[in-house]
């Protein structure tokens, strides 16, 4: 009977340990507002499939990049803790951890070396980018997203059966599956981003609530940056400026997400809002205004 105390103790005890690192880590106060729960509920679902065991999750977990699968855990924890929170009936700590978790999840996907042909490295870019504007749609108040709930929906049903596809090998069809949603995905949040300042100013629940808002607002900031790369260059003079600004933007959303994953919300917001306002000053160099 020792023995096997002495078997199963060290078995248990991390799998005990982190189950009781995740319990701790939520810390909120529960809410009764419908519309919060069921934004939340959507996130969860989203991530929840996004980091399963099927589709792009399973190529992280059997191909060969570390960071891809430590980043894929990162986002497994955060749909935990999402789910707990969520449970406990805390609608905005389980949005914040599930839209945290969503953009692990894109993260760890584009980090995967893909390990076969063209094809399958160009659907797991036209991926990547289908299921980051999908997050930042849903993220964006319904009166402004252009874009029914049916219809979202069905875009997901779309990116369901391209990662079929793409399970099977056929990367060629899950692409042509995906492109004329990221293309709706990309010109809805193009249209929605150059109206922000119509919608910017709301209240805040407080640091945290702030840090996803300013977050999400980064995330739409880099898609117009990227939609734009080819056909807008900042002048000869301000090409340094141009590429100083948007590496200084990428560290301090690096370190705001680092500092966010370890609640220190003040730090993270401080971070982050200095990244958008790194973006802004790059937009402006290309002729974008905000």
């Amino acid at each position: 009977m020792r023995q096997l105390a002495r078997t199963v103790l060290p078995v248990l005890l991390p799998l005990l340990l982190t189950e009781l690192a995740i319990a701790q880590a939520v810390d909120c106060t529960p809410g009764t507002d419908p519309a919060a729960i069921r934004q939340a509920e959507q996130k969860l679902v989203l991530l929840q499939r996004m980091v399963g065991t099927a589709g792009p999750a399973q190529r992280v977990d059997e191909g060969d990049n570390a960071d891809a699968r430590a980043t894929l855990e990162q986002a497994r924890r955060d749909a935990e803790r999402a789910s707990l929170a969520l449970d406990e009936g805390c609608a905005t700590e389980a949005v914040s951890l599930a839209t945290s978790g969503l953009s692990l999840a894109s993260k760890a996907f584009a980090l995967a070396r893909n390990s076969g042909a063209d094809g399958g490295r160009e659907f797991k870019e036209v991926h990547a980018r289908t299921t980051s504007y999908l997050q930042s749609l849903e993220s964006q108040p319904p009166d402004v997203r252009g874009i029914g709930d049916a219809d979202i929906s069905g875009m997901q049903r779309q990116i369901d059966r391209a990662e079929e596809l793409a399970v099977g090998g056929d990367y060629q069809a899950a692409t042509r599956l995906l492109q004329p949603v990221v293309d709706r995905l990309e010109r809805r949040l193009v249209a929605i981003y150059d109206q922000k300042t119509v919608y910017y100013e709301k209240s805040f629940d407080g640091p945290e609530d702030e840090y996803a808002y300013v977050a999400q607002q980064y995330q739409g900031y880099q898609m117009v940056l990227d939609r734009f790369a080819d056909s807008r260059e900042p002048p000869h003079s301000a090409k340094k400026m141009y590429d100083d600004l948007l590496a200084s933007a990428a560290d301090l959303a690096t370190a705001a997400e680092s500092h966010a994953q370890a609640s220190d919300w003040d730090t993270a917001l401080a971070e982050m809002q200095q990244a958008v306002t790194q973006c802004e000053r790059a937009m402006r160099l290309i002729g974008i205004g905000f």
